[in-house]
């Protein structure tokens, strides 16, 4: 998959108006979020959709962090896959888990595991679920949960597409990455 040179270049955090200030706060040194504060009007209603999304989901953190490196694998993003690597192991799955739930096969996978990755694969391909695993999913999932599956995914697709058509880069090695893992509170 083809990824995008830098077409909107990240805001240097000295030229951020007040208003951009106020709405990044202490993710400065998040890459994305230094390039979508160049539409402050996006950057508060799209970021607040996410933080719902993640921070505050009804799913357990390990089937959220398997939708979303799906769904990032399947999209071929790297920005936020590299994020949500780093997310997966502080809410506690190990290495092989991450893998598997990129690669979308392995033997550490449970049943549902794979029932839920079949429905990140038809979301993003076809944007529907099928009736069975629909119902697969509905035996442990309560409808809310069943929802936030669909919003999830759409999420983490729409994810995908801003990190690569903008050309957002990974942040430098110089300890921004570290910095930003300490802002998240959730897992």
């Amino acid at each position: 998959m083809q990824t995008a040179r830098i077409r909107i270049p990240p805001l240097p955090v000295e030229a951020f108006s007040p208003e951009q200030a106020e709405l990044v706060g202490d993710w400065k040194h998040l890459v994305f979020s230094r390039v979508i504060i160049n539409s402050p009007r996006m950057y508060r209603t799209f970021v607040k959709h996410l933080e719902e999304m993640v921070a505050r989901t009804a799913l357990p953190p390990r089937d959220r962090q398997l939708i979303c490196l799906r769904m990032l694998e399947l999209c071929g993003d790297v920005y936020e896959v590299t994020h949500h690597v780093t997310i997966s192991r502080n809410a506690g799955l190990t290495e092989d888990e991450i893998a598997a739930m990129r690669a979308g096969t392995g033997n550490c996978l449970t049943a549902f595991d794979r029932t839920l990755l079949q429905a990140v694969a038809a979301l993003q391909r076809e944007q529907y679920v099928s009736d069975d695993t629909w119902q697969a999913l509905a035996v442990r999932y309560t409808t809310e949960q069943l929802m936030e599956v669909v919003f999830l995914a759409g999420c983490y697709l729409t994810m995908a597409m801003l990190t690569r058509n903008f050309g957002i880069e990974l942040e430098p090695g110089n300890g921004e990455f570290e910095r930003i893992n300490t802002l998240r509170s959730y897992t």
